[in-house]
């Protein structure tokens, strides 16, 4: 009898189930938005030089730190209070409160960021694809709020079921799109760019170089939906650490096949002027595509992907966030779970409001906020602990050396970018 508990033990830590494809096409989901949008204007603005380093850094600087952290994660074991793996069991009780408003501070300016991308991207699909009446900005921008907060409102499982299920039609049209590229792709779009590149002084490409490392940590993130991962393959039964891991690489391996897939298709086949354009009207790649180069589909459905990728970011990114800010709403005021809800919403809701409202540049906003806010908390944060608890010292290595560097990196374009 024995023998067979543990062998049905086993199985349940190395059979894959519809579960765990749930939660890697949730990852996928919260990952691939904005950031994947953003990254063929700001490759198509800056040089081919920043697509290569893209090619050769991406995916150390995506899966790496997010399995490190995941396998962290894992063994935070302070579940008391149901609350998100945060590193609890490293910092402390007052620690604990500080890494959790820490983790609000560097990932609620994500959720702005993709806030202002799907009101822009609506706003654009209404007036130049379907040509209505342009819509009151504020009146939009309450309307999408409201919307997406009532949805995050219905807890963490309802959220990731409606990630899960966004997530593969969203890659399956994302591959496509690129697909359809690809009758129109132009190696001079690469090869002229490179020569107007050895053309610039060595500081300036180096620059651009630097300060893309934070749009590349942006657009492969999904630290957010490592947490309440980690809490669900925790529980017994589930799996466990090694089974968390292998969601996490799967995850990414589809993340880094269709974003790489997609940025190459669409520097390829699409003018330098185009890339100029959306980044001065704020604007993705897929709401300023006219479909000339494949079909004209792409016209009206590239927008409407925009606005599915910008939907499903935002609820992936927010719900962590919302429940992080929640539990400590709960801790500071001693309110039940419904009414600390509502007070961490309201803050949340109004910021959101103001923000998007005025519409700040997105791509300056990743650049300088979002990218090296999330490296202190990806990259660098995890690897302290590692080289200081003894009980993480098998995750010591190369790997963490790895991830340390381009933390450094990423957080330094922050620091430059004061000066």
């Amino acid at each position: 009898m024995t023998i067979h508990l543990v062998q049905d033990s086993a199985l349940s830590r190395t059979r894959w189930t519809l579960k765990d494809t749930v939660w890697m096409l949730g990852i996928y989901g919260a990952t691939v938005g904005a950031g994947t949008l953003f990254l063929p204007v700001e490759i198509g603005t800056r040089g081919p030089l920043v697509l290569f380093m893209l090619l050769v850094l991406a995916f150390p600087l995506s899966m790496v730190p997010h399995v490190l952290i995941c396998r962290v994660f894992m063994r935070d074991h302070t579940t008391a209070d149901k609350s998100l793996p945060m590193f609890s069991t490293f910092f402390g009780a007052r620690g604990q409160q500080a890494i959790r408003a820490y983790f609000c501070l560097a990932h609620f300016p994500v959720t702005l960021v993709y806030a202002i991308s799907l009101v822009n991207a609506l706003d654009n699909l209404f007036t130049v694809h379907f040509h209505f009446a342009q819509v009151n900005r504020a009146l939009l921008t309450f309307i999408v709020l409201t919307c997406l907060f009532l949805v995050l409102s219905k807890g963490r499982e309802k959220v990731v079921n409606i990630l899960s299920a966004l997530a593969l039609p969203f890659a399956l049209t994302i591959v496509a799109i690129a697909a359809i590229q690809i009758p129109g792709w132009h190696l001079t779009n690469i090869t002229d760019a490179l020569k107007a590149t050895n053309n610039a002084p060595a500081g300036e490409t180096i620059k651009n170089l630097w300060l893309t490392l934070p749009l590349i940590t942006f657009a492969f993130c999904s630290t957010p939906m490592i947490s309440p991962l980690a809490a669900h393959y925790r529980e017994k039964g589930n799996g466990g650490e090694e089974k968390s891991v292998r969601v996490v690489r799967l995850a990414y391996g589809l993340i880094f096949f269709s974003i790489i897939f997609f940025v190459l298709s669409c520097v390829l086949s699409t003018p330098q002027e185009t890339f100029v354009s959306a980044k001065a009207q704020n604007l993705n790649v897929l709401s300023v595509m006219d479909g000339n180069s494949g079909s004209g589909i792409v016209f009206f459905v590239a927008p409407l992907i925009a606005v599915l990728g910008m939907t499903k970011s935002f609820l992936g990114i927010s719900l962590p966030v919302a429940e992080t800010f929640t539990d400590l709403t709960a801790s500071l005021t001693g309110a039940d779970k419904t009414k600390s809800q509502l007070i961490a919403f309201v803050p949340m809701f109004a910021v959101s409001f103001a923000v998007v409202y005025v519409n700040p540049d997105v791509i300056n906003l990743i650049e300088t906020v979002c990218g090296p806010l999330i490296a202190i908390f990806l990259f660098l944060i995890p690897a302290y602990l590692i080289y200081t608890r003894d009980e993480l010292h098998n995750l010591r290595g190369m790997a963490t050396i790895t991830v340390i560097l381009g933390g450094l990196l990423t957080v330094s374009a922050l620091i430059y970018s004061m000066f």
